[in-house]
């Protein structure tokens, strides 16, 4: 049995311990980090680098279409469909080493993640608790109603795997 380094043990057990919300941003944000490294290895012409970061991409996209849980939300189809497209795109781009396909995937990834990012926020505000009503009304440019666990678009399913719906 070869011995764990720390950093793969400190890497499996952030996985081991962070919410649904913060693992698909997490995903995201490894997706970002080996599409510009792929980009930088075809132009560079590091055939098998990029050929690795492509197909890690790949596997992080087939992850979330997996966690997507199709029946929580509306629109959940039409992210699945996206994600197999994105999947089909950077197939593509692997096998003809085009950063043009790898731009367009990170351009629709980019756009997704930020969604859940923001997402992701606004599920982990946590609650206040309740205080007198101030005498004059204010708003804080930084007030954001808590989301209940029901409004979360994150969730864990019955089988231990986590599962989220998306709000995008």
């Amino acid at each position: 049995m070869l011995p764990t380094s720390p950093r793969n043990r400190f890497s499996a057990d952030a996985l081991e311990t962070a919410s649904p919300a913060k693992i698909v941003v997490m995903a995201f944000d490894r997706l970002e980090r080996d599409l510009a490294g792929a980009v930088v290895a075809i132009e560079a012409k590091q055939i098998e680098r990029s050929h690795e970061l492509l197909v890690h991409a790949q596997d992080l996209v087939h992850e979330l279409l997996y966690m997507l849980d199709q029946d929580a939300w509306e629109h959940a189809p039409k992210l699945a469909s996206i994600y197999v497209y994105v999947i089909d795109l950077l197939t593509r781009a692997n096998v003809r080493k085009s950063v043009q396909q790898v731009a367009e995937a990170r351009t629709l990834l980019a756009d997704i993640g930020d969604g859940f990012r923001q997402a992701a926020t606004t599920a982990s505000v946590p609650a206040t608790p309740t205080a007198p009503a101030p005498a004059t009304p204010t708003r804080s440019a930084f007030a954001t109603p808590a989301a209940s666990p029901a409004a979360s678009p994150f969730a864990t399913s019955g089988t231990g795997r986590q599962s989220f719906s998306a709000i995008a």
